[in-house]
């Protein structure tokens, strides 16, 4: 069966968690574009200042998609001399012919009715990057996909293949702007990490109430290869649902964090697998949530063991800061075998008083109080984060911390 074909025939299939989405409630129709890329990159910056981007990280990065028109800028020219390749995957399909033996290799097009659009209408939209084996990118690629008209469906297929011994840096920001009161965002990802390569992977969002999103990502880490991904949202979303699942071969590691500080009466349902196939491999979630309002978060995670020799650990956070909002907190360990070291810590408290007391006889104001307490929850430091991501993820942390105290 031809991937169109399990495609159309999964297009009314409801995904296992989330609420379901009329995928007919949203333009899918790919349309030109009736402006100028100078136009784009003027509409662009208000969405973009709210991933903590400044108009020279927005002028530095490498990929921005704006609904379904496709900008590329100049800093790709530097990252062509080492070999590294970024362009829309509908373009590396159509123009190197090997990137066919990665095009839904990791994610199922069948997965559901979301996989299914993209590879129905998502037109190769979406970016490829590809780095050379041993090749050790310096500065982070910055990748934007962002909306900013109403009832748009942007449907994008990413894919990132690291190969042997290289490094990468990715920061992917997501958002709307102000005035889209509606619309949906599906992105399936496959990441592939090779012998000894290692991906360092940021993902913010900045949605709006009205965004239904949709990520679909999954990740193959292959031996001595690290995967470290840091995932944060700080907006009103009317839901989101994502689980990746990310596989680890023999001395593969893997860190993810997963940082949501929840608001309105947004659903939240985000989570990460990990799948530890052979010996000596690791994985560590975390997760830390913040709700108020009548927010609905749930933080899953699940760690599978295949061998005896491996380890993995999960950590879930919550701090509640509203009797109406709700928080889910949902490990699961499972070993198919002898010997392997699986442990969890599950927590839904509320800040304490004292601590309150305590900033405040130093001359902070309440506000100021909470807010401190709030950003040293919100901060998870990752092992093998570089400095530049790490300065983009404290800017975000801090209006996070804003967010819920404001």
């Amino acid at each position: 069966m031809s991937l169109k074909e399990k495609a159309i025939k999964a297009l009314s299939k409801k995904a296992k968690y989330g609420p379901d989405i009329s995928l007919e409630d949203y333009i899918i129709e790919m349309h030109e574009p009736s402006v100028s890329e100078e136009e784009v990159l003027e509409k662009i910056r208000e969405p973009a200042s709210r991933l903590g981007m400044s108009n020279k990280e927005l002028s530095q990065a490498s990929y921005i998609q704006v609904n379904e028109l496709i900008l590329h800028r100049a800093l790709i020219e530097g990252l062509r001399k080492q070999g590294v390749i970024v362009m829309s995957t509908g373009e590396a399909l159509r123009k190197i012919p090997w990137v066919k033996e990665y095009y839904w290799k990791n994610v199922d097009v069948s997965q559901d009715k979301y996989t299914a659009a993209v590879e129905l209408y998502g037109r190769g939209q979406g970016y490829f990057i590809y780095v050379p084996p041993g090749v050790k990118v310096k500065y982070p690629i910055y990748t934007c996909l962002l909306i900013t008209d109403n009832r748009q469906a942007q449907l994008v297929h990413n894919i990132v293949i690291v190969d042997e011994g290289a490094e990468l840096n990715l920061v992917t920001g997501c958002a709307t702007g102000h005035r889209v009161k509606t619309a949906l965002h599906i992105g399936v990802s496959e990441f592939y990490v090779k012998k000894n390569a290692k991906l360092s992977f940021a993902m913010i969002h900045a949605w709006g109430s009205g965004i239904h999103v949709r990520p679909r990502t999954s990740v193959r880490v292959w031996e001595g290869g690290e995967y470290i991904s840091y995932y944060l949202i700080y907006s009103d979303v009317a839901s989101i649902q994502q689980y990746p699942s990310v596989r680890l071969s023999r001395k593969a590691k893997l860190h993810t964090a997963s940082i949501i500080v929840g608001s309105g009466n947004s659903i939240y349902d985000v989570g990460s697998e990990a799948v530890l196939e052979d010996e000596e491999a690791s994985a560590e979630i975390i997760s830390r949530v913040v709700a108020k309002d009548e927010a609905w978060v749930a933080a899953r995670a699940h760690i599978m063991a295949y061998h005896g020799a491996t380890r993995g650990h999960i950590e879930c956070l919550g701090l509640p800061l509203s009797s109406k909002a709700t928080i889910k907190a949902l490990p699961e360990l499972e070993t198919h075998v002898e010997g392997a070291e699986l442990t969890h810590e599950a927590a839904i408290g509320k800040i304490a008083e004292e601590e309150i007391e305590y900033l405040m006889s130093r001359g902070f104001t309440e506000d100021e109080a909470r807010a401190l307490i709030l950003r040293g929850f919100l901060r998870v430091d990752m092992p093998g984060l570089p400095l530049t991501i790490r300065k983009t993820i404290d800017h975000v942390a801090r209006m996070l911390a804003e967010r819920a105290t404001g």
